[in-house]
């Protein structure tokens, strides 16, 4: 079985043993796999300053006989993304957005437009200064992949546009989103959004992936789309984004 090559992000790195790593990555053609490179701990060519989290690879990789533990024989480094690591808020929101695709990602299951994605997040994330802007755009497409795109330019039930209220609510069960009217029919909670959040996010859905970076909004307005989103996103995870907690301290707004 011979060696494929592939571009792929580096989602997590571990030591394994006195020698080698075992390192999680999204490839574009395989997908979420967790890989062993043999020797990186004492490699002075072939891993150096290379498996980081974050970083962007020319990969070769050989898929597993049995397992699924691939084995990791080159990496050439295409962007080293260090200010991922090195600068706090763009460091978690990073991690935030890692944990995403671990979180919705199967094993061995690729799809090029999680990718796109997540090359598209951490460039960008080195670009932009509002770290809820970037982080919500991603969860938002995200959510659109996987097949939870929630449905944002109207009530679910009766059809009025967002232009037509000033405030909706959307439901986490489904995604569903409601005006103020409707919403007292609806049992459970909901979440709170405005027509200019609202007017974002839909913005967000119907764009380009390269055309994202031109949305502008206010701070506020970001960490909205982005605590909505992310509730919805755990209730369809039914479990909790550990980084969710030092993102929103970065995110949310200076208290009035």
């Amino acid at each position: 079985m011979t060696d494929q090559p592939s571009l792929a992000i580096v989602l997590s790195v571990t030591s394994f043993g006195e020698a080698d790593k075992i390192v999680t990555l999204y490839s574009r053609e395989f997908g979420k796999i967790t890989s062993i490179a043999k020797g990186a701990k004492r490699s002075k060519q072939r891993f150096v300053n290379k498996l980081e989290p974050f970083t962007c690879l020319e990969i070769s990789c050989r898929p597993p006989k049995k397992g699924s533990l691939y084995f990791l024989s080159e990496a050439d480094l295409v962007n080293a993304h260090l200010s991922l690591r090195t600068t706090y808020p763009r460091y978690v929101s990073a991690t935030f957005i890692n944990e995403l695709v671990q979180r919705f990602s199967g094993e061995q299951d690729p799809d090029p437009a999680v990718f796109a994605l997540l090359a598209w997040a951490f460039d960008s994330i080195e670009q932009e200064e509002n770290p809820g802007k970037t982080t919500s755009l991603f969860l938002l497409r995200l959510l659109g992949i996987c097949g939870y795109q929630p449905q944002l330019d109207h009530c679910g039930s009766c059809h009025k546009s967002i232009e037509q209220e000033a405030h909706f609510t959307l439901y986490p069960g489904n995604g569903t989103l409601f005006c103020g009217s409707c919403r007292r029919n609806i049992e459970g909670s909901s979440l709170s959004l405005t027509r200019q959040t609202l007017k974002f996010l839909h913005s967000g859905q119907q764009l380009q992936l390269r055309r994202l970076n031109r949305l502008q909004m206010s701070k506020a307005t970001a960490y909205q789309a982005l605590a909505v989103l992310f509730s919805y996103s755990r209730h369809i995870l039914q479990q909790d984004i550990h980084s969710w907690e030092q993102l929103k301290k970065i995110a949310a707004p200076p208290s009035r």
